[in-house]
C-alpha cells in the first residue's frame, strides 16, 4: 500500500490539469460520503471474476464474423496489394 507521503509526492508530478481533475474527483467523493452514499467510483466499479470474465468472452465469441465467412488473402492478392502500394509510394 502506497503511504501518504508517497502518493503526495506522486501527484505533485502530475500536469496541472490533471491535478485539478483528481481533486475535483476526491471532492465530489467526499461530499457522497458527506450525504451518506457511496463514493462516485466505488458505485459500479469492481473487479470481475474469472468466471465473469470467461463468460463475457463466450458471450461476444463469433459476434464479429463476417456474414459470408472469412475468405484469408492468397500471397498472390497480398503481393499485389504490396506491389500497388509500393508503387503509389514511389511515383
Amino acid at each position: 500500500m502506497i503511504s501518504q507521503k508517497e502518493l503526495i509526492r506522486e501527484i505533485s508530478k502530475l500536469p496541472v490539469p490533471l491535478q485539478r481533475e483528481l481533486i475535483e474527483k476526491v471532492s465530489r467523493n467526499l461530499d457522497a460520503f458527506v450525504e451518506g452514499g457511496q463514493p462516485e467510483e466505488n458505485k459500479f466499479q469492481r473487479e470481475l471474476t474469472k468466471q465473469e470474465r470467461v463468460a463475457i468472452a463466450k458471450s461476444l465469441s463469433g459476434s464479429f464474423k463476417p456474414e459470408n465467412g472469412y475468405m484469408p488473402m492468397t500471397k498472390e492478392e497480398d503481393r499485389e496489394i504490396y506491389y500497388e502500394h509500393i508503387m503509389e509510394k514511389y511515383r
